[in-house]
């Protein structure tokens, strides 16, 4: 297994429009493939309900992805105050929000247990997208049959929250490129077909409350995590 992770400035610039354009294009031309499918009114009962909400919830993944970008190009302290935040809570309240999604991509998520955590230096709006954007990759990109687990690690002075998905395998030759175009600034792509703005988002949010994100690779799928710095204030959540 190989690890690495990254300091934000190795993701260059604000991606370019081009790429925006890239990931919008997909979710917009399956609403409209989706809603001309219902027009024709062939679909039954069941059917047609299941069609219209994977529209609502891919509009809603557009949405957030507006949202998201649109953040990238204000993120004051002023607006994401950092404060202690139950890492935890974030996990509850973003797996409540993703249940229509788990619905769509007819996948799972293990998520960690318990209600208790020691809280970390972190602004709850801004690692709930992070942690949702890495969600959305490992649905994507996860094999119909493996469930998706979401991890909390302690290393050192920072909180480790990982997604470890079961996609195709990726070569170590695949990997390291992957490394390299992030490195020399070509691309924040996740995978060889991925644009990759949703990490592009992650690691621009990461900053923003003095953390990092990076990467692990397995033998059958991959790991994106942010460290985050630990509060000293003990959680009583």
């Amino acid at each position: 297994m190989t690890s690495n992770q990254w300091s934000d400035r190795e993701f260059g610039a604000l991606p370019s429009v081009v790429v925006a354009a890239h990931e919008l294009k997909t979710p917009l031309a399956l609403m409209r493939q989706l809603s001309l499918l219902l027009s024709e009114g062939s679909l039954d009962g069941a059917e047609a309900q299941r069609v219209s909400q994977q529209v609502t919830q891919t509009a809603e993944r557009a949405l957030a992805l507006v949202g998201d970008l649109a953040h990238t190009a204000n993120l004051s302290p002023t607006l994401f105050p950092l404060e202690p935040v139950n890492p935890l809570a974030v996990c509850r309240q973003i797996a409540q929000d993703m249940r229509p999604a788990l619905q769509v991509y007819d996948r799972r998520v293990e998520w960690p247990r318990g209600r208790q955590a020691q809280l970390v230096v972190a602004n709850q709006t801004l690692l709930g997208r992070v942690l949702a954007n890495f969600l959305e990759n490992a649905l994507r990109y996860s094999e119909p049959s493996a469930t998706v687990r979401v991890k909390l690690q302690r290393r050192g002075d920072v909180l480790r929250m990982g997604v470890r998905d079961f996609g195709p395998m990726m070569s170590l030759r695949e990997y390291r490129q992957l490394l390299d175009e992030m490195a020399l600034r070509k691309s924040v792509r996740t995978r060889p077909e991925s644009s990759g703005l949703g990490v592009y988002v992650a690691s621009q949010f990461a900053q923003a409350m003095n953390g990092e994100i990076g990467l692990i690779r397995h033998r059958d799928g991959l790991t994106f995590y942010v460290d985050v710095p630990l509060s000293r204030q003990m959680s009583w959540l």
